[in-house]
């Protein structure tokens, strides 16, 4: 009995130094919330993006005034978030496509893989015109 408490023991010691000294040597909670933040902040302007989109759309502007108006509003109101600026183009590009097709895609004729393809590059375009 004795013998087999201290097996126990030893096992357990083992395994929460193991698991102690893998969380301090690869530090995990610095890599996840800068990812987090950063998918999160996406989101956000995506989101805020999709609505003055889609609510431009709806109120009767064109596509590209409807782009125009909001990509400005955007800058604008996210201009002293911290991290703006290193967000992926790309991705948030990806992001608002799906969004908009998602949300008010048959307004504007886009559907499908195509719209969001089309959307995406027409998305890019404006966005460094406007720089």
């Amino acid at each position: 009995m004795n013998k087999k408490l201290k097996q126990i023991f030893l096992s357990l010691f083992s395994f929460i130094f193991i698991m102690c000294s893998t969380l301090i040597i690869f530090n995990t909670d610095s890599l996840y919330a800068s990812e987090s933040d950063a998918q999160k902040l996406r989101a956000k302007v995506s989101r805020s993006y999709t609505n003055k989109f889609c609510n431009a759309i709806g109120f009767g502007l064109s596509k590209e005034s409807a782009m125009d108006f909001s990509i400005a509003e955007n800058k604008q109101v996210f201009k002293k978030r911290k991290g703006i600026y290193s967000i992926d183009k790309e991705l948030l590009a990806e992001e608002i496509a799906i969004s908009v097709i998602e949300e008010c895609g048959y307004p504007i004729n886009l559907s499908g893989e195509k719209g969001i393809m089309e959307f995406k590059n027409y998305y890019l375009t404006k966005d460094i015109e406007t720089q």
